[in-house]
């Protein structure tokens, strides 16, 4: 078994066989547990699925490494499903993810991203859902994927895409076309929690960005150590949060920052917004709007946000302006995946 992932790791031609295996699990409020598999074309499939076109429809993908049944992917399949009817699909991509060169894996996006549009359109021509029914929400390179895919779809325009840390290890100062950008749906929301190492601090990928804690050092993440690293965490932080959002919208209040450079510099204060007042001196203030949600509400702008270490995650509509969590020694110096960045 491991030499035959080896050889799916180092062999071109396995990785492009991989591709054709992408496949899409369904789950519903009346197969919660258990997934229904559906592919592409495949009618007889989708027609003997729970799949309800009267319901949202909500795509999951994961990014690098990742598979559909990943408990990251569970949180945000059950948090859904708490809330009622929905089609949650989450992507499997896991025969292509797997690949230990991340700029080789970045290399295939846009295929991978034809795949899932592909899929999509087949459901809704089966189906006759609504265009704006469909979110799709990624992670990490799942979120440029999501991006991908909505480009592919124009001139339909899916409802909405949120980005949970899109990852800027590849993405990092590419033009529109090639990552995720604001007109890929109609409304496009990212949460960054891992700005330092695997994540992507840009503010012009979505309408609204949202930086929990800066974008960084996660309160509930464990310091690093040999063992694990505080980016690891950070990195999958976006995820949970916006799990806990969809189950309870008003949970992450959040404020508008005046300007994106104080996200970067932690200098941000509850000084000068709208909508809002002041509380227990500079550093805690009322919320200008709630990160995540369902459905989401679109937003404009940039927002700085703070979270507990204990779930609930969300402080509700109250803001903290928090002394930032700076990256160690550890965390700054070369780590062992950055290695796998050259290819």
């Amino acid at each position: 078994m491991l030499r035959n992932e080896v050889r799916a790791l180092l062999n071109p031609r396995l990785r492009y066989l991989a591709s054709q295996q992408i496949h899409y699990d369904l789950y519903t409020t009346l197969n919660a547990n258990e997934r229904q598999i559906l592919r592409t074309g495949d009618t007889k499939r989708l027609r003997g699925s729970y799949f309800n076109p009267k319901w949202p429809v909500r795509i999951s993908i994961h990014g690098w490494a990742g598979k559909s049944t990943s408990c990251s992917n569970a949180a945000i399949k059950d948090a859904y499903l708490a809330r009622g009817k929905y089609n949650v699909v989450l992507v499997d991509w896991s025969n292509i993810s797997h690949d230990i060169s991340y700029p080789r894996i970045s290399q295939q996006f846009s295929e991978i991203a034809a795949h899932i549009a592909k899929f999509i359109r087949f459901l809704q021509k089966e189906t006759g859902l609504e265009w704006s029914n469909i979110y799709l929400i990624g992670h990490s390179a799942g979120s440029h994927i999501s991006g991908l895919t909505g480009k592919l779809l124009k001139p339909h325009e899916v409802g909405a895409i949120v980005a949970l840390d899109p990852a800027g290890l590849a993405q990092l100062g590419l033009p529109a076309d090639f990552r995720l950008a604001p007109n890929d749906a109609a409304y496009v929301e990212s949460i960054h929690t891992d700005t330092t190492h695997l994540g992507n601090p840009s503010t012009e990928l979505s309408h609204a960005s949202f930086f929990p804690n800066w974008g960084q050092g996660q309160p509930h993440c464990p310091n690093a150590t040999a063992a694990e690293f505080d980016f690891a965490c950070d990195h999958f932080a976006a995820l949970y949060y916006f799990a806990e959002s969809v189950r309870q919208p008003k949970l992450f209040g959040a404020v508008e920052v005046t300007t994106p450079s104080c996200i970067k510099h932690h200098n941000c204060t509850c000084q000068h917004h709208h909508h809002q007042q002041q509380q227990s001196g500079t550093n805690e203030c009322l919320a200008d709007v709630y990160m995540g949600g369902e459905p989401l509400v679109p937003k404009h702008g940039v927002y700085y946000l703070s979270t507990r270490r204990n779930t609930p995650f969300g402080l509700e509509d109250i803001v903290r302006i928090r002394t930032s969590k700076r990256p160690n020694f550890l965390e700054s110096s070369v780590l062992p995946y950055q290695l796998l960045l050259r290819g």
